[in-house]
């Protein structure tokens, strides 16, 4: 298994846990991390069904391929998913826009160069999504390393909530460490990338 670590806020974001089949449900587990975040950080008793809620839904869906967080911010008001992947190969520009791109998507994508403290230069996009009639919004981080890639997908989560809880996953994202993994100096092709928005149609140029 691929040594990954974290660093960030406790009130920032909840871990989820890989549950093992039959030895505690999604349920069980997330009353139990509930109880614990909300003994060291305040919650109202209002949001806290919520804050439970989405625990048990995240659980029930983590799989060993990838890591996910709960990040909760202003006091458990905002909720939003955050996942996150390691692939042990370098994208190809194809992937590399399937990764960044989604066919929901109802406007060009805001393209962002990132940087984080261990991952190097990376890219982001935002992206507008409508899907059975619902607006949402999404927020893609890659970040390139050599034989890896490192991405990340917050939400979905309510457009107007995203502007909150992006910092969140920033902090995440700024204090993760991957072992093994060499930031490759990648300038050109972010900046590839940030120009390479169509401004007309419904993909990228790769």
């Amino acid at each position: 298994m691929m040594d990954i670590s974290f660093d960030f806020e406790r009130a920032d974001a909840i871990p989820i846990s890989i549950l093992d089949d039959g030895v505690q449900s999604p349920q069980e587990w997330a009353a139990a991390a509930r109880a614990a975040y909300t003994a060291a950080v305040a919650v109202p008793e209002e949001l806290q069904p919520r804050l439970e809620g989405a625990l048990a839904t995240l659980a029930a869906r983590a799989t060993p391929d990838a890591r996910s967080f709960l990040l909760v911010g202003t006091d458990a008001a905002a909720l939003a998913p955050l996942t996150i992947v390691v692939a042990r190969s370098e994208f190809t520009r194809a992937e590399q826009a399937e990764f960044l791109w989604s066919p929901s998507a109802v406007l060009p994508p805001a393209p962002l160069r990132v940087e984080a403290e261990h991952l190097g230069v990376g890219f982001s996009s935002t992206l507008a999504q409508r899907e059975d009639g619902e607006d949402f919004g999404t927020r893609r981080w890659l970040f390139f390393g050599r034989g890896m890639t490192v991405g990340a997908v917050l939400g979905p989560v309510a457009p107007y909530l995203l502007a909150v809880v992006e910092p969140l996953a920033e902090g995440v994202l700024h204090g993760m460490r991957v072992d093994g993994f060499e930031p490759l100096p990648n300038e050109d092709r972010v900046a590839e990338l940030v120009s390479a928005v169509v401004r007309i149609g419904d993909e990228w140029t790769v």
